[in-house]
């Protein structure tokens, strides 16, 4: 065979050679993987929940459950408030320091809401009240221990009570920072009540926030002691509001209320439930 034909035969094989193994490479590797950046997964994550306050009660306006506790030299009394055009008001009466209690309700007066009760002298007490078909605010002051009620306009002009969402002192009416504020007290020169749970104060027209979580507060000597709902109390905790915040006593009881509170020199007490309840001021 002529040297040119071999020399031919031997590049055709090389040439076929190096095909098939450049083809095996490719077979062996497979297909280049497609590098276009992809999208991270995407990971739902669950909603955060709501950081619990520090009370889980609720304190709503108490409304014709509201009660009113005062107590007087010789006797204590006590009342619910009532609602024109709903439930009916109490009022009552004890000389055995709240064992027993008489009913002493100015029914015949057509009595429909209780809007304040105070002690007077040793053995008596007013009412602000509304009376009659048409709900007039008055003023009722006994001299008869809750026997007889009259009306006095002079003692109204100097009363302190809830009109709706004011705060009436003296004849003058401030807007209070809710629509329906309850528990209002009063001693001197100082006024507090409560809107949807946060005690108040009231001075020359201005409104100033004093405390949270509070059912019922009393005013006596410049001092403001509240009966409130707090995690660190299975039951009612008693504190005082002003001058400080100082917690006192945890007393058993619902605080979600209805709850009123009544303070002497040396003595707290809270009508809780069917409970009343005596502690060391």
């Amino acid at each position: 065979m002529p040297a040119i034909v071999v020399a031919i035969l031997v590049v055709v094989l090389t040439v076929a050679v190096g095909a098939l193994v450049v083809l095996a490479l490719q077979r062996g590797q497979g297909e280049a993987p497609d590098r276009a950046a992809q999208p991270a997964p995407s990971i739902e994550l669950p909603s955060p929940s709501p950081t619990p306050s520090a009370s889980a009660i609720a304190l709503t306006p108490p409304a014709a459950k509201e009660r009113f506790l005062a107590v007087g030299t010789d006797n204590m009394w006590r009342a619910t408030a009532g609602a024109c055009d709903g439930t009916a008001p109490t009022v009552e009466r004890s000389d055995d320091d709240g064992d027993t209690w008489v009913d002493v309700t100015p029914t015949y007066r057509d009595i429909a809401q209780v809007r304040d009760l105070i002690p007077f002298a040793e053995t008596e007490a007013d009412l602000v009240a509304d009376v009659g078909d048409d709900c007039e605010t008055q003023a009722l002051r006994t001299f008869t221990e809750g026997t007889f009620w009259s009306p006095y306009d002079d003692l109204l002009a100097q009363s302190t009570y809830l009109d709706g969402a004011s705060v009436i002192i003296d004849a003058d009416a401030t807007d209070a920072p809710c629509a329906q504020p309850w528990g209002l007290r009063a001693s001197r020169d100082t006024v507090a009540f409560i809107c949807d749970g946060t005690a108040y104060t009231s001075v020359g027209g201005t409104t100033t926030e004093i405390g949270t979580d509070v059912a019922a507060l009393d005013v006596l000597d410049d001092q403001i002691v509240a009966a409130t709902a707090s995690p660190d109390c299975d039951g009612i905790q008693l504190m005082t509001l002003v001058p400080d915040t100082t917690p006192l006593d945890c007393l058993d009881g619902d605080a979600a209320g209805p709850v009123a509170l009544a303070l002497t020199a040396d003595t707290i007490r809270v009508w809780a439930g069917d409970e009343l309840i005596s502690t060391a001021r």
